[in-house]
Order: structure tokens, then sequence, then C-alpha cells
């Protein structure tokens, strides 16, 4: 960052040049009325001031820049967390946004963005708030295109922009979950149907589900002895389920237990007491 010198620093800057330079060695004078010292004085104020103009002008720059939009794939994110429902949106310094003490419900809770760099598409995941606390749901058919007008108008021109906002992803589990033959087998399968759940509640948005934190988390309940994951599948709406060795990339951003009638995590997993 440039910084504009004081008067008495760029005189000391001139006279340690005219120093320097054996045709000015006669310039010797103790007055400080002498002409070639006020002509330096002279000079100095003209280059302090130029300085200071240029230190304006930086801060000015700066100024623009921080308050302009950066197109990242967090920048996308972070604006689809700002959308407000029903808000009409103005161009404030140069930036497209909602104006100050605007009321428009902002119905989206969580937000992703990601550039695929085979397509050159910039995908955003939106979720919003589902019934109960804790839960995410897809927003309906008529916020969604609000969202996706919304988007029209902040969008970098060029920029291939697709925003989705789909229903939870369904995790299918297959494998035997071997435990303490003593312990009460449904407070047992109660208790692992829970720490699954709170693992994938714990995801970040549009994170990635790993096979061995499953199987971690299972492990985690007390009384289970050992785990064998013997397949683990994710499905993305009414499509057949996709079988994954060692993580998932959620399609809608966020992941539940399959419901399924027959396919629930106690309906495929297999409880085995460890007789010992």
């Amino acid at each position: 960052m440039l910084m504009a010198r004081t008067i008495p620093q760029i005189q000391a800057a001139i006279a340690a040049d005219r120093a320097d330079r054996a045709e000015l060695a006669a310039l010797t004078s103790p007055s400080a009325t002498a002409l070639y010292v006020l002509v330096e004085y002279v000079v100095a104020v003209a280059q302090w001031a130029h300085e200071t103009l240029w230190d304006r002008f930086q801060a000015d720059v700066n100024a623009v820049v921080a308050r302009a939009p950066v197109g990242t794939p967090g920048w996308y994110a972070d604006r689809a967390l700002q959308f407000q429902q029903g808000g009409t949106l103005q161009v404030l310094d140069n930036v497209i946004g909602y104006p100050v003490g605007s009321t428009g419900a902002r119905v989206i809770t969580r937000a992703a963005a990601k550039e695929n760099k085979q397509t050159g598409k910039l995908l955003v995941k939106v979720a919003a708030n589902g019934p109960t606390p804790g839960t995410l749901a897809a927003l309906d058919a008529p916020t969604l295109t609000q969202v996706r007008g919304y988007f029209d108008r902040l969008q970098f021109a060029g920029t291939k922009l697709e925003v989705v906002s789909r229903d939870a992803d369904r995790l299918q589990l297959t494998g035997q979950v071997y435990y303490d033959p003593l312990l009460n087998v449904p407070a047992l399968q109660a208790a692992v149907r829970a720490g699954l759940a709170g693992y994938l509640a714990t995801l970040d948005f549009a994170g990635q589900v790993y096979v061995a934190k499953l199987e971690d988390a299972i492990q985690a309940v007390p009384g289970v002895r050992d785990v064998l994951l013997t397949l683990a599948a994710a499905r993305v709406g009414q499509v057949a389920p996709v079988p994954f060795a060692r993580l998932y990339e959620t399609a809608a951003g966020y992941i539940v237990e399959e419901d399924t009638v027959g396919l629930s995590f106690l309906d495929t997993l297999q409880f085995v007491p460890d007789v010992r």
C-alpha cells in the first residue's frame, strides 16, 4: 500500500540526492531562504500533494473492490443465504442487493456451490428448514423459481449456473453388527439408528458420507463390539440406489436414512450376538 511521505522527508531525500551530485557541490548556503532551498521546498510540497492524491485514489479503489462481487463458489453460496422471498432487488453502490430494512423471508438455511471442472457449470444447492427441528427440506417449486430468477440478476456474464433444491438423498446400509449378548436388542438397535442419524446430521451441507465414519458411528454405541458393512448405497429421488465403496457426495446436499418399506437401517443391518 502506498503512503505519502511528509514534506520534511521529501526535502531530506532531495537534499541527499543533491549532495551526491558533484555539479551541485557549490550549493552549500546555510540560509533557509536560499533560492535552491526554496525551490527544493516547492518541489517537496508538490510531490507531497501528488503522493497524497495517489493515497486517496488507492483508498477509493480499495473501497470499490471491497464492495464488488467476487463470483467465487463461496460468494454464490453466501448470496443464496441472503435471498429474501418477495424482496425487491436494487443496485446499491454498483452492487445488486436488497435495500436496508427489507423484510422478505429468508427461507434458505443451507447452501453450497461447486464448479464442475469438466462442464464449466456452477451447481448451487439450496435447502430450507424441514418440518421438524434439525431437518432440512427442498424448496417448493414457486420459491425455487424465485431463487433462480434472483440468481439470473446476480450471476456474472458467461457463468453457466444451475440452482437445485432436492429432497434428501436416501442412505441404505447392509451388514452385520456384533454386540454384547447381554444387552437388550431393541434398545441397542435404537441406539445404533440414532448414532447413524447423528453422524448424517453433522455433515456439512453438500458434504460427503464416508463408509469408515458410518462404521465409527455404529461402533461408538455402547455394547457394539464390531461391525462389518457389506454394502453402502445411496439414491437420489426415484433413481435406483448407487453403491459406493469409500465415500459418497450428496446430490441434494444432505442425506437421511432410507425410508422405503423394508430397507431401513434396522431392516438391512443384521444384529449378531458376539458370543465369546
